[in-house]
């Protein structure tokens, strides 16, 4: 009976150089393309060990989530494109007393003030504090309803903001900002998180958006010069908007959202119809 074969044993001079260093004889090699490495190079991996090229290649292609939903999001980027516009706009050309939220002007027959107040902003915190929300929060909007609805739901809550603020405002108070609006974000989504609540993921998002919502409502009623108003008429918005668009693809569907759409927005003209015929201040 003849005896196994043994594997061939290298010979202690057997040596293989880094590829990087070239003057550094080696054993080791990238356990990714066979590359000889010394320890200098070698960087430790889930198994065995990498070479800085393929390190760096594996970070060229790593997806960057965030970025990539973002990229996903033209709605969003267009939104905040043209409120910077305006905002930059008002600096200059001074938009504010022809286009803000004015209860007087409104009630005078300047119905524009219902949708220009969403496109300015006090100053740079107030425009960067709202856009910043909607970059955080808008794409999510996006991705679940897409981009027309997006926009349309972008817009409708920032028309009832605007008249929740002329409905309910003192006679004199002056609007502006996209809270409105951006709180109709948050609310379609907390509609859209809520139908998926069973959901461990969907759960956790819902107790972020609640957190979010009833500490700026509560910071709205403590901090004065905020218009709560709005954010409630844009929250109030958001989530009937979320409701009845978040529908499983059916017949109905198209026409439900239709119909949710324009109750919404007939809310807001009977609001702004009660106010008008009740209105007792002047300019």
């Amino acid at each position: 009976m003849s005896s196994p074969e043994l594997p061939p044993v290298l010979d202690d001079s057997y040596e293989t150089y880094c590829y990087g260093h070239k003057d550094t004889p080696t054993r080791l090699r990238c356990s990714r393309c066979e590359r000889p490495i010394c320890g200098r190079c070698a960087i430790p991996a889930s198994v065995g060990q990498h070479c800085p090229e393929c390190v760096a290649e594996a970070r060229r292609g790593a997806p960057k989530v965030r970025t990539a939903l973002q990229a996903t999001a033209p709605g969003v980027r267009a939104i905040i494109g043209v409120t910077i516009l305006f905002y930059l706009a008002d600096q200059f050309f001074g938009l504010t007393g022809e286009l803000a939220s004015y209860p007087p002007a409104t009630a005078a027959g300047e119905w524009y003030r219902l949708f220009t107040p969403m496109l300015l902003h006090a100053n740079l915190l107030h425009i960067g504090l709202n856009m910043y929300i909607l970059y955080l929060y808008g794409p999510h909007a996006e991705q679940a309803f897409g981009t027309v609805r997006f926009v349309a739901i972008y817009a409708i809550s920032g028309f009832l903001g605007a008249v929740a603020s002329y409905a309910f405002s003192p006679c004199q108070a002056l609007g502006v900002g996209a809270s409105g609006a951006v709180f109709g974000i948050a609310g379609v989504l907390f509609a859209y998180a809520y139908n998926r609540r069973s959901s461990a993921l969907m759960g956790s998002f819902l107790g972020g958006l609640r957190f979010f919502i009833i500490a700026n409502l509560v910071f709205g009623f403590i901090v004065p010069g905020i218009d709560n108003f709005a954010h409630l008429g844009g929250l109030t918005s958001g989530l009937l908007l979320g409701f009845g668009f978040d529908r499983p693809p059916s017949p109905t569907t198209t026409p439900v959202q239709i119909a949710t759409s324009a109750a919404v927005i007939a809310l807001g003209i009977g609001l702004v119809v009660y106010r008008t015929a009740t209105f007792t201040c002047g300019f």
